[in-house]
């Protein structure tokens, strides 16, 4: 029998950290199984085969190893003039499908976010707003693009994982860097210069850009990237303070992509043929559009660049020829920190049951902890699902091999 075991043990990063310079690491709760300790576990009982997924942070890149080996180090310009070192991997062209263009991956949370720590009166007391610029991030999509160049000079494709970033900007600290235009000290621009959107398009050599988006949430509004700050204990009135600059950052933004966009068309072909994103109002929807607000709103600005926004574990799965692999298995086993609402509705699990009921396959989720019933189990196309909770996963899975696996 062949079993294909995915996901992740660790619970799920909250897309876009705060405040700046918090660790992206998953909230404590012990050190849980990994892939490699659930295969070790289930190899007596069958053939056991892994593919780990990731949204954001390291794990993004070391997810993508089996298809990028190449890593390249470097070094972009971080707060206070110092150098940060950052690593990407490259992908180069083969015989497996992978088309002729080099693609280069990106961890946006290897970067922190720069600028000056804003004091508000918003209250008895002064608060102070961490620096949120994502300049960083523009300079480390310049080295990605000029990495993704082929031999020949042709331009390659960089994916940009956006969910472990630290700023909070709408991406506009990104723009600035990529178009060369100097940033403002102390909080965000009241305006955005006329040929940023321009001359960051063009720092990118025609480069085709990705954001693997960790959410689908937009830029602004209530289920914005501002407001989902308030459940990670940020104040409400620097929440809205936040808002505020992002419709700031947005208008702006929206009035030079219309700009562009009037007087070039689309250059690279990314906004043109879509009615949501017509001519006349392309930089006005860019702020709705679903995983707009990820990363800070770092995915905003790769919109803006002419980008596509893709759900990074999409990106992952496809990239690394997960339906192949289905199609080669006789059940699916995922291993999730807590099998609930974020699993079933955005998660692993729901990647991957979509992607197994495509090959009549049975799945299996072993869990931390089980939240959601059976009836939202067997809706998800699950077979079972099975938790360690207090006990010694080791012996659950052991079981669970057992009563699935066949000689």
């Amino acid at each position: 029998m062949r079993v294909l075991l995915t996901g992740s043990a660790a619970p799920p990063v909250p897309d876009g950290a705060w405040p700046a310079g918090a660790s992206s690491s998953p909230p404590a709760r012990g050190a849980g199984p990994t892939l490699d300790d659930v295969a070790g576990w289930w190899a007596p009982h069958a053939e056991v085969g892994t593919v780990a997924l990731a949204t954001s942070g390291p794990a993004f890149l070391d997810a993508l190893a089996p298809v990028a080996p190449e890593v390249l180090a470097g070094v972009v310009p971080g707060p206070g003039g110092g150098d940060v070192p950052v690593a990407v991997r490259r992908r180069t062209p083969g015989g497996d499908g992978t088309g002729t263009r080099r693609t280069v991956y990106v961890d946006a949370s290897q970067v922190p976010a720069t600028g000056a720590v804003e004091v508000l009166e918003l209250g008895a007391e002064p608060v102070a707003v961490p620096a949120r610029s994502s300049t960083a991030v523009g300079h480390l999509l310049a080295l990605a693009a000029d990495a993704a160049r082929g031999p020949d000079g042709a331009p390659g494709r960089v994916v940009l994982a956006t969910g472990g970033s630290t700023s909070h900007d709408g991406g506009l600290g990104a723009l600035l860097a990529l178009a060369g235009a100097p940033e403002r000290a102390g909080g965000l621009p009241t305006a955005v210069p006329a040929d940023v959107v321009r001359a960051a398009r063009a720092a990118l050599g025609g480069a085709d850009l990705v954001a693997a988006v960790a959410s689908d949430v937009p830029l602004l509004g209530l289920h914005g990237a501002s407001a989902a700050l308030d459940a990670r204990g940020v104040d409400p009135a620097v929440a809205q303070h936040l808002e505020r600059a992002l419709g700031a950052v947005a208008h702006g933004v929206a009035s030079v992509v219309d700009r562009v966009t009037a007087d070039d068309g689309d250059p690279r072909g990314a906004l043109a043929g879509r009615d949501l994103l017509a001519a006349s109002t392309a930089g006005r929807r860019l702020a709705g559009l679903p995983g707009a607000g990820s990363g800070g709103g770092l995915a905003h600005a790769v919109a803006a660049l002419g980008g596509r926004l893709v759900p990074a574990l999409r990106v992952v799965a496809d990239d690394l020829g997960l339906d192949a692999r289905l199609g080669a298995a006789d059940l699916v086993v995922v291993l999730a920190d807590e099998l609930g609402a974020h699993e079933l509705g955005d998660g692993t699990v729901h990647q991957v049951a979509s992607r197994a009921a495509q090959h009549a396959l049975p799945v299996v989720v072993v869990a931390r902890a089980v939240v959601a019933g059976r009836r939202e189990q067997a809706a998800a196309g699950l077979s079972g699902a099975y938790a360690w909770g207090d006990g010694d996963p080791c012996a659950l899975v052991e079981r669970v091999a057992r009563t699935w696996s066949r000689g």
